[in-house]
């Protein structure tokens, strides 16, 4: 008894101990929402969980707290479990989230085509119901688009996430998807579009400091490639760059093209080397050694000429491989065609089992027919073998006298299975089965059919059940399965003899319940 109290106790601790940590879990997850911060600390006091269903959702709330709390992530392995045992293959919430925050980390890690195969599993998970992260997901997807220079795809997929932005009511990923979509304006020189939207945007609250502050650079932009307007675009570049807080290799970058369109080759030099000191994206870089070949011979540094170059294809070599566009047309393509398969064979799992299925109501619909004919075939046997012995009771039952009939009727009846029953059961302690009780009342009905007729004919008053309560009685059949064969109580014996005492001839009562 105490090794069994021990492992109930223990189960119950665990059962508790799961209930605390999901309770916990569940809390995490909605601080994530409002307070990233505290989410964070509560995570930290939970210890990880055991079973894998517990660890999945673990996973992707600390995966999720770490990126809103701009934590340093070294890899996706954490995630990764998370997404092993959700799956791709069935829509859910949280599935839809580990895909989806594999995607953030994936993008912080610069692996660019993993993030993107990432959002789009992400994105056909998420349930039907529009919600925020479903929105985030298509503007992180129409990111990775822009940055591999794709931009019809970026636009179409940006222009949804605006869009669907705008119906649920998020001002923030709303900015977000403006911002973005201007800059494919200004990439494909729609300037005077793109001139607007960042314009509009320079006072736009809900989009961060630092894009509202590089709004002042996209304009810059747009004054010297469009309008070639070099002191307008001075302006806007030494404003961002007062107001960004950092040294900008891309702020220098545009500073020093603005320079060398306005013929000021030695400044445009000067900043062309200072955009390199700086951590710069591969663009930015590759536009400074493209000039610097080119002002160093200008200025006599002959000697860092041909460094330069070098740097210049070796940037083009890079940006040749960080943009290659086929490798994402590639993965899109292979998911799409995940995707139909996966569709495809959805649907061949729903045509085999709508097959099984009208199969197995063929085969039920076949044995309901077949059991139909065969009791109508059994029906008509039992007829037949009724009228036979009729025809042979009848003959032996000339008069009208019921005392004959009974006489006749029971040696008859002594032939038949219904009598073997009532002579099996009259003996044994046990109740009677319904089928038996069935066969007994159909034979009892049967050779009995001349007495039952000249009783109801005499006295009209006599029920059926009392008709038959006689037959029963006048056989022998004991008071309490003689009241289990007319199908009344037990207690209702005494009383229903006395009715019917009432209503027959004396004579008929001394032959009816002699054998009492």
């Amino acid at each position: 008894m105490r090794v069994i109290g021990s492992i109930v106790l223990l189960t119950a601790m665990a059962a508790v101990s799961c209930g605390g940590h999901y309770r916990m879990l569940n809390q995490a997850e909605r601080l994530l929402e409002t307070n990233p911060a505290q989410a964070d600390s509560l995570l930290r006091t939970i210890p990880v969980p055991e079973g894998r269903r517990m660890r999945a959702l673990y996973a992707v709330l600390r995966t999720q707290a770490d990126y809103k709390n701009y934590k340093d992530i070294p890899d996706d392995g954490l995630i990764s479990q998370a997404c092993n045992y959700y799956g791709s293959g069935k829509k859910g919430y949280h599935a839809a989230m580990a895909w989806y925050s594999r995607g953030c980390v994936l993008s912080l890690t610069d692996d660019d085509l993993g993030a993107i195969r990432s959002y789009l599993t992400a994105r056909d998970l998420f349930p039907d119901t529009l919600n925020r992260y479903y929105v985030i997901c298509e503007h992180n997807l129409g990111k990775q688009y822009l940055a591999r220079h794709l931009y019809g795809e970026a636009r179409s997929i940006l222009e949804l996430s605006l869009k669907n932005a705008r119906t649920i009511g998020d001002n923030v990923i709303t900015a977000y998807s403006r911002y973005n979509i201007a800059l494919i304006d200004l990439y494909e020189k729609r300037f005077e579009k793109a001139e607007m939207a960042f314009s509009q945007l320079a006072g736009n609250t809900y989009l961060p400091e630092l894009l509202r502050t590089e709004t002042s650079l996209q304009l810059a932009k747009i004054h010297l490639h469009h309008y070639g307007d070099t002191d307008k675009a001075l302006h806007y570049v030494n404003r961002y760059i007062n107001e960004v807080g950092f040294r900008s290799g891309a702020g220098y970058t545009i500073k020093a093209d603005a320079f060398y369109a306005a013929g000021r080759y030695d400044s445009a030099y000067y900043y062309y080397q200072r955009s390199l000191e700086c951590e710069t994206d591969i663009s930015t870089e590759s536009n400074s050694y493209s000039r610097l070949p080119e002002l160093s011979l200008l200025f006599g540094h002959e000697d860092r000429t041909a460094y330069y170059m070098e740097k210049y294809k070796d940037c083009l070599e890079r940006q040749k491989e960080r943009y290659n566009q086929d490798s994402v047309f590639a993965l899109n393509l292979r998911h799409n065609l995940e995707k139909y398969e996966m569709l495809n064979k959805e649907v061949r799992k729903r045509y085999l089992i709508l097959f099984i299925s009208l199969v197995i109501i063929l085969v039920l619909v076949l044995i309901l027919i077949l059991q139909y004919n065969e009791n109508r075939r059994r029906k008509r046997y039992d007829l037949l073998c009724d009228s036979l012995i009729r025809r042979q009771i009848t003959p032996e039952i000339p008069e009208d006298s019921l005392k004959n009939a009974l006489e006749s009727s029971r040696s008859l009846f002594m032939k038949s299975v219904g009598y073997t029953l009532l002579q099996e059961l009259s003996t044994v302690d046990r109740a009677p089965e319904s089928q038996e009780l069935s066969v007994i009342r159909h034979n009892t009905e049967l050779y009995f059919e001349k007495p039952i007729a000249i009783m109801k004919g005499v006295v009209t008053s006599l029920s059926d059940t009392e008709v038959m309560y006689c037959i029963y009685r006048y056989l022998g059949v004991n008071w309490r399965l003689c009241m289990e064969l007319v199908n009344r109580s037990a207690s209702y014996s005494g009383r229903l003899k006395q009715y019917i005492l009432k209503k027959i001839p004396d004579e008929w009562a001394n032959l009816l319940f002699n054998n009492q």
